[in-house]
């Protein structure tokens, strides 16, 4: 008789909350093994093939944006994507430029064009 007690790899922790109790979430569009973080939520692969973007990156693109350099540009020097890019971008604009549309003018100060 063989052996049917089939020795699992231990699912890894959540990285974002640290924690254990995870379960598998099927495959992401590249085949990759997906796991689900029950207590946060997470979808997260165990081992992605590409790191978060460090501050320090993020630092250097805030300075090449207020140089004027282009999107694709910034890209190519730090090395990450045009897409999260272009999200980090509209984010950076959203939570970083206010939006103070100033007061009110009244009906007779806005173009008195009846003069």
């Amino acid at each position: 008789m063989q052996n049917t007690n089939h020795s699992q790899s231990p699912l890894p922790p959540c990285p974002k909350c640290q924690s254990v109790h995870v379960v598998r979430n099927g495959p992401n569009a590249a085949g990759t093994p997906t796991f689900l973080c029950r207590t946060c939520g997470r979808r997260f692969v165990a081992c992605p093939k590409t790191s978060p973007v460090s501050d320090e990156t993020k630092g250097l693109i805030r300075r090449l944006l207020g140089e004027r350099m282009s999107l694709r540009g910034i890209a190519r020097v730090t090395g990450v994507s045009r897409s999260w890019l272009q999200g980090f971008v509209n984010t950076l604009y959203r939570d970083e430029t206010p939006h103070h549309p100033g007061p009110l003018k009244k009906d007779g100060q806005a173009g008195d064009r009846g003069r």
